[in-house]
């Protein structure tokens, strides 16, 4: 046993300690002697991950006392494994959709105009007076917090509860898969996987940037779903001209159906986004805690992890938290949040640094191309990203509102042609302000 534990505390520090108490603390131990090591488990697929990640610290860090290898034995349920009776099934289990959010639903989703294309599109997919395959693919993007993630759950859900083969999967977990199909020699249980689904649904795909043998991989699958007339339904936090170091023939594809854009939830939205999430949770919020976490958390995500944070870190009562007690549980979080807060400052930085110039030849009068594309670029970005409306933006600038919005057109006009002049110093900055 204190082998056993040695191995898990030199874990904690090689894999992490949340892999190793979800992965490998649970299992059960049916018998430890000077040379074996007997577990019991819940499925094959937990044999699987042990093997491809734990095995490899064995021959250094779990030995007898002679300093020979413990050799590890399984059982599933009571009942012996065996390793080739079960490898086809131990594969195919390699490759399973990720988990979909309890709270992600349409009916939780939260919006203030009825005419968001995005939710009523796959709304009337999931209705089914939208055929399956009709737009193909559907490719929603949207900045972190815009509520894109929560659309894709929530079709995955309502796809799932009417029988639909569905797979829903974020594109760092297709990543790994592609890596797993090759180490493990399992490409054909990998392609059985995602190509036998009537809609599959990968999310951030922007992460396949420079990711060649997963773009290679995924391209043949988007053809053969594709062709069948297969429904694929796609996230990123860009439109599709927009990402970088993806091949231009995945780019194309990704246009070939239709393209909708989320946005950020506005005040009202991001209140009762707060009070449903609160209610969800059990966390009774009286008004000054309600506007403290508006206020100290933009972004729609970090406001969301900050109040399942207060739900572990609070006992459950009908008394709202005091905003002392909920500021000293959540300091870190509002610590790390105010590093993230974009502003006018923060883009005009950026936005001066790609150029290599200073702010003040951005805020001056010059007019000269070095001086007035980067000026466009920034009006740009605070009218899209920080959403001031054009006489604050003139203020800023020093500039009319009429000139600010001849700028922000100019902008978007440059980046519907996929002008390089617009496009590689808006993806430098944006990456860096993201």
């Amino acid at each position: 046993m204190k082998a056993w534990n040695d191995l898990l505390s030199l874990l904690d520090h090689e894999l992490g300690s949340k892999t190793v108490n979800e992965w490998l603390r649970p299992l059960k131990i049916i018998k430890f002697d000077a040379g074996n090591l007997y577990l019991d488990v819940a499925n094959s697929f937990q044999i699987n991950w042990f093997k491809e990640y734990v095995t490899p610290y064995l021959s250094k860090y779990f030995l007898t006392a002679r300093g020979k290898i413990i050799n590890v034995h399984f059982s599933i349920h009571g009942k012996e494994y065996s390793s080739q009776k079960n490898q086809k099934e131990a594969k195919e289990n390699f490759y399973q959709p990720d988990p979909l959010e309890p709270h992600a639903t349409f009916e939780t989703f939260i919006q203030q105009s009825e005419e968001n294309l995005p939710l009523n599109i796959l709304l009337q997919l999931v209705e089914e007076s939208l055929p399956l395959g009709n737009y193909n693919p559907i490719h929603i993007y949207g900045p972190k917090g815009s509520g894109k993630s929560h659309l894709l759950m929530a079709t995955a859900k309502a796809l799932q509860e009417k029988d639909k083969r569905c797979f829903y999967v974020r594109a760092d977990t297709f990543i790994e898969h592609v890596i797993r199909a090759f180490r493990s020699a399992s490409l054909q249980e990998f392609r059985k996987a995602y190509r036998n689904m009537e809609v599959l649904i990968i999310d951030d795909v922007h992460l396949f940037s420079r990711k060649m043998a997963t773009q290679e991989e995924f391209f043949h699958t988007f053809n053969r779903l594709h062709t069948a007339g297969l429904q694929i339904i796609l996230g990123s936090n860009h439109p599709p001209h927009m990402l970088e170091e993806i091949e231009e023939r995945l780019i194309s594809r990704f246009e070939w159906g239709i393209t909708l854009s989320t946005s950020p939830a506005n005040e009202i939205e991001r209140m009762k986004i707060l009070e449903s999430r609160a209610s969800a949770l059990h966390i009774p919020l009286n008004a000054p805690l309600k506007q403290f976490l508006l206020k100290s958390f933009k972004n729609l995500h970090a406001l969301v992890q900050a109040l399942e944070a207060l739900a572990l870190r609070l006992p459950r009562s009908e008394t709202p938290a005091d905003l002392e007690i909920a500021t000293y549980h959540l300091k870190a979080l509002i610590e790390k949040e105010s590093e993230t807060f974009l502003t006018t400052e923060k883009i005009l930085k950026t936005v001066a640094n790609i150029f290599g110039i200073k702010i003040e030849d951005i805020l001056g009068k010059a007019q000269n191309k070095e001086c007035a594309l980067p000026r466009q670029i920034a009006m740009y970005l605070c009218r899209e990203k920080l959403k001031f409306p054009y006489p604050k933006i003139g203020r800023v600038f020093s500039r009319n509102h009429s000139t600010v919005m001849t700028s922000v057109k100019r902008v978007k006009k440059g980046m519907e042609k996929k002008e390089k002049e617009f496009l590689l110093p808006l993806n430098d900055v944006q990456r860096i302000i993201h």
